[in-house]
């Protein structure tokens, strides 16, 4: 509820805020305090009140009635400051002018000294350089190999996170396939040409050394395997993150790709092998006597065969439930997708313990790629799966509220009652979010394609989910009953049949009427106008999502 340890600010607390004296987060938690507080306001108010009485009998009272001093004080700390600085700067002359005339006087001893340094500064900065120097000559050596070459038509495959396409670049032009979605297409193209990255030939060195030149800062990493070099460019400034690009070693031919932008967008890119273009009968027909000849992948092309696959959706899998098992899959800021072949870890916002707890559990999984980010994590999330703070109490008591507080006996044992029913409900909506995330990874025909192992810890995660958010909605029902003078019967019987992955977004909408409800009765300010109906509807909420997690838990898998 709060991280201030107790339910008011002292007067202390006060004081120090009045003053300006606390830190910046410290008097925002406060502010949003007194916000919800009128007791807290009153305390505040009479602090500044207190303060202007005697700032005013200082001003009214001493300042009047004591005589004017026969003359004014004289100032000794400026003189001695200077003092101080004059001496402070003599000392600092000494000790740098005494090693120096020394060393003047002896110049085979300071001689090699110097030339030592400017040997080693010179070597520092050549291998600061050193990345920066081989990419830029890689990139040039193969911009030049590449203009050597006849211009052919070349055909490319383009993947993102939401489609696939191939196009036909070089030669006389560029062909999209027509089965392309053309706004998906469009806003693609706007993509590159917001990164300042070539749209019409998107895989090859000239277009990554554009590219890479016009950036004014960047990184660059730059490795050799036995069949290519992968040159990979990162930078904080555009709208382009980072950059990869492979050129064989055999003549520099570009042969894959990846983009990764700013919004978390990414686009893999390779070439595809030449195939012979059927012929045509005079009808316009593919001829049946044309014979489609397998062609053989030039020197050129030396990784296309070797491509790794694609990540699957197992080892997906395998990767949330190591988060789920660090906790990290009910609070953090993380996102997991698949990209090609790597399964992409990245969130931002996220301690450096934290982040390096997940690095070493996700360590040994080889196509994982871990990329932590220190910006806010605000943005990074749907405002849905977010929330600034947790729910809290209202400052006074509506209607409601002020019939439950006579029933329970006061206002501590209301707010006892309230502190426990959020909590519980932030955690029941938690694992609601976590269930809900899980269905949409996993639809039907994903989890087709899982092995049995994967399918069951699936329902494995499934079931600790859902049997968290049973246990803290069962929480809920049991305390609202001792505390509430209402009958919580559910009047609405629920089925709950077929997919699980087809009942989590009814789950998920019943918790979420549950928690408006709760936060209704339970949370409202003062001049909110609530209903004498509410007790009952938020209890009937309550019950249907209960009725509804406990079937939802047996629900079986593949059904």
């Amino acid at each position: 509820m709060s991280s201030l340890g107790m339910r008011h600010p002292t007067d202390e607390q006060l004081l120090h805020f009045a003053d300006g004296e606390m830190t910046a987060s410290a008097s925002e938690e406060i502010r949003r305090h007194l916000k919800a507080c009128w007791h807290c306001r009153h305390e505040l108010e009479e602090i500044e009140q207190t303060i202007s009485e005697c700032v005013r009998y200082r001003k009214v009272v001493l300042d009047t009635s004591l005589p004017s001093p026969p003359q004014p004080w004289f100032d000794i700390y400026p003189r001695l400051a200077r003092i101080d600085e004059l001496q402070m700067r003599q000392r600092w002359m000494t000790r740098i002018l005494e090693p120096l005339t020394a060393m003047w006087s002896k110049p085979r001893r300071w001689v090699p000294a110097v030339a030592m340094i400017v040997l080693i500064a010179v070597v520092v900065q050549q291998f600061r350089q050193a990345p920066s120097v081989q990419a830029a000559e890689l990139l040039r050596k193969a911009v030049a190999a590449a203009d050597s070459r006849p211009r052919t038509t070349r055909r490319i495959r383009i993947h993102t996170r939401t489609q696939h396409l191939t196009r036909a670049v070089g030669g006389s032009g560029t062909s999209v396939d027509k089965s392309s979605d053309v706004d998906s297409l469009a806003g693609l193209e706007s993509l590159f040409q917001a990164a300042h990255y070539s749209w019409e030939d998107p895989l090859s060195a000239k277009s990554f050394a554009a590219w890479r030149d016009q950036l004014p800062d960047k990184r660059d990493e730059l490795t050799r395997e036995p069949d290519h070099y992968q040159l990979r460019t990162s930078t904080d400034s555009g709208e382009l993150a980072e950059a990869t690009l492979k050129l064989s070693t055999v003549d520099l031919h570009t042969v894959e790709g990846t983009l990764l932008f700013r919004n978390r967008e990414w686009v893999e890119i390779s070439e595809l092998p030449d195939v012979p273009a059927p012929s045509l009968d005079a009808s316009g027909r593919v001829s049946a006597a044309a014979p489609t000849v397998p062609v053989r992948p030039s020197a050129s092309q030396p990784l296309l065969e070797a491509q790794p696959a694609l990540a699957t959706p197992g080892e997906e899998l395998a990767v949330l439930s190591v988060l789920h098992y660090l906790g990290a899959d009910l609070g953090d800021p993380i996102e997991v997708t698949r990209a090609g072949g790597q399964i992409l870890v990245t969130g931002a916002g996220i301690g450096l313990d934290r982040q390096q707890e997940i690095r070493e559990k996700l360590r040994t999984m080889p196509r994982v790629t871990v990329r932590f980010s220190s910006e806010p994590a605000a943005e990074s999330l749907a405002p849905e799966e977010h929330s600034s703070s947790r729910i809290s109490v209202g400052a006074g008591a509506g209607p409601l509220q002020a019939e439950i507080e006579r029933h329970l006996g006061g206002r501590a044992p209301f707010e006892q009652l309230a502190d426990q029913v959020f909590d519980m409900t932030d955690r029941f909506m938690s694992r609601a979010h976590a269930l809900r995330r899980l269905a949409q990874r996993f639809p039907p025909g994903i989890e087709a394609q899982l092995t049995a192992d994967e399918r069951k810890l699936l329902e494995r995660l499934r079931q600790e989910h859902a049997g968290a958010l049973v246990e803290n909605v069962i929480g809920v029902d049991d305390r609202l009953r001792s505390a509430l003078d209402v009958t919580l019967v559910d009047t609405q019987p629920v089925s709950v049949s077929g997919l699980w992955q087809d009942e989590t977004e009814p789950l998920f909408v019943a918790a979420r009427h549950a928690e408006t409800m709760l936060v209704a009765l339970l949370g409202a300010s003062p001049d909110q106008t609530q209903s004498s109906e509410l007790p009952a509807q938020a209890a009937a909420s309550l019950a249907q999502l209960r009725r509804r997690a406990e079937n939802y838990e047996r629900l079986p898998m593949g059904r």
